[in-house]
């Protein structure tokens, strides 16, 4: 994959991920596209969808990570794209590794708390995030 082709893959993938967050962080206030309801269903909640998010520190919880994900996006976008493009390994590296720390943090806290089905959705996004990364070839 060229850098120009990774950074265009990258900028679409972190674009809608961005929109997700955004969709995300919201959870605990309006599920207008039902979205959430389906994945707190299958990933969490112990199968009560959005019905689990019951407290106000569990709807706290949801925007703060609805958040958290939307500035990893922006990151993906903003910062991992163009330096991508023009050829940083620091960037590209530096992208990987935290893409690992954020999926041994995520997976392995869902593990301890009892909710090991977000390991499955975790692989997913892992995959889909860095693959262009391992796969962009190097510039000289």
């Amino acid at each position: 994959m060229s850098p120009r082709a990774t950074g265009r893959y990258i900028r679409i993938v972190g674009s809608f991920s961005l929109l997700v967050a955004l969709v995300f962080s919201l959870a605990g206030v309006n599920d207008f596209t039902g979205a959430n309801d389906l994945f707190f269903r299958l990933a969490s909640s112990g199968g009560h969808g959005v019905d689990g998010l019951d407290t106000a520190e569990a709807k706290l919880a949801m925007a703060i990570a609805g958040g958290v994900f939307a500035g990893l996006m922006a990151v993906y976008v903003f910062v991992t794209a163009p330096g991508v493009e023009q050829g940083s390994e620091l960037v590209r590296k530096g992208s990987i590794y935290s893409f690992l720390v954020w999926f041994a943090v995520d997976s392995g806290a869902s593990a301890a708390s009892g909710n090991s089905a977000n390991i499955i959705p975790n692989i997913v996004f892992l995959i889909v995030y860095l693959t262009p990364l391992l796969m962009v070839k190097r510039t000289a």
